[in-house]
């Protein structure tokens, strides 16, 4: 009992610090940029409704809110019918092109905040594999043919350096049967075994039917401009494939029930993460960050990709859109917007109620 309260307050902890980050680093995009084109900003919320605490500094109210799923910048003539007395200071009085930049740049801050934790990881260093040592070695596979044995390290393989598992498998994989000369090292020796893979009629990959584990480990650290170009190259593919992703979703390729998760799935997995360590939870919120960015660049009326494609008509057909319009896209952006919250939830449960009753009937 104590194990499992303390891995509920571990997990709300964690879930607490990676959303509250998340919503600061976006709000403060808008914020910043807001600021410098000089948008007057009247109050910086993290979290909505009532608020816990508040303090006003300059022309901007801070505040903590009730509800912590989400914030919000309030800047001074950004209602459609808000009366103003300072054109100067007022968002909507901004031309089209100060106004593009200050909407997107919540959604470009968590872009830029995925770089800055991936780089950082790096910058500290990853624990990477130096060997790789074979587990239990199947009956009739092709490993025991070759004459594996349980705990042999793999050196190489034809001619190249093995440290990884994923390298291993990746040559095994990529084989397509042919003769692999694999070195190995048993009790202290050196040895040279010809191994050919088989096609696994399942899963129609090349294996030779060993458990692999984890050898010797070490730490792998980057230079600065190293670890910043890794933070690039990570980001780039988590966007394309969430993009890819989010398309499939569109189209009806994956399910909506099995692809969207809520505040309480997203911290089921936190909780997980946790228990692999804090470079796990680094990198899982990277991942939650690039999401939250293309989530708010979807075309949908409120949330930032909507204002965007308001903005992109206004330039089209010289004249904003009227407020009639947008007051009509916006309701039925809330109600989509609600629809997707209600499903998430919903998927949130149904996984939660799956995972109890296999943990009371495994």
């Amino acid at each position: 009992m104590q194990l499992a309260i303390a891995a509920f307050f571990n997990t709300v902890v964690h879930f607490a610090v990676v959303l509250g980050a998340l919503i600061v680093v976006h709000e403060f995009g808008h914020f910043i940029v807001a600021k410098k084109s000089g948008v007057r900003v009247e109050r910086f919320s993290i979290g909505f409704g009532p608020p816990l605490w508040r303090k006003q500094w300059g022309d901007t109210e801070y505040r903590l809110a009730l509800v912590p799923l989400g914030g919000y910048v309030k800047m001074y003539g950004e209602q459609l019918d808000e009366a103003v007395s300072d054109s100067e200071g007022s968002f909507l009085h901004q031309s089209v092109w100060k106004r593009i930049p200050i909407v997107a740049a919540g959604p470009g801050f968590n872009l830029l905040f995925a770089i800055v934790l991936i780089a950082f990881i790096h910058l500290v260093g990853i624990p990477v594999e130096t060997s790789v040592r074979l587990g239990k070695i199947l009956e009739g596979s092709a490993a025991a043919q070759a004459g594996l044995q349980t705990d042999d390290t793999v050196v190489a393989l034809d001619g190249r350096s093995i440290e990884r598992i994923d390298e291993l498998k990746a040559h095994i994989v990529a084989s397509e049967g042919r003769v692999l000369h694999m070195q190995i090292k048993r009790a202290g020796q050196m040895l040279a075994l010809p191994l050919t893979p088989r096609k696994d009629t399942d899963a129609r990959e090349w294996r030779i039917g060993v458990e692999l584990r984890p050898g010797d480990m070490r730490v792998q650290r980057s230079d600065p401009f190293s670890a910043l170009e890794q933070g690039f190259a990570w980001t780039w593919r988590i966007t394309t494939l969430t993009i890819t992703g989010f398309g499939k979703i569109l189209s009806g390729a994956i399910p909506l029930k099995d692809s969207l998760a809520g505040p309480l799935g997203i911290a089921r997995e936190i909780g997980r993460q946790a228990d692999h360590g804090w470079r796990n939870v680094v990198f899982f919120a990277a991942g939650i960050s690039i999401n939250l960015a293309i989530l708010n660049l979807l075309p949908i009326p409120v949330l930032d990709g909507g204002h965007l494609l308001f903005f992109a008509l206004e330039i089209i057909q010289g004249k904003p859109i009227s407020i009639r319009a947008r007051e009509v896209a916006q309701r039925a952006g809330l109600l989509v917007l609600a629809a997707l919250m209600l499903l998430a939830l919903s998927n949130d449960v149904r996984v939660f109620y799956n995972d109890v009753l296999h943990r009371l009937f495994p």
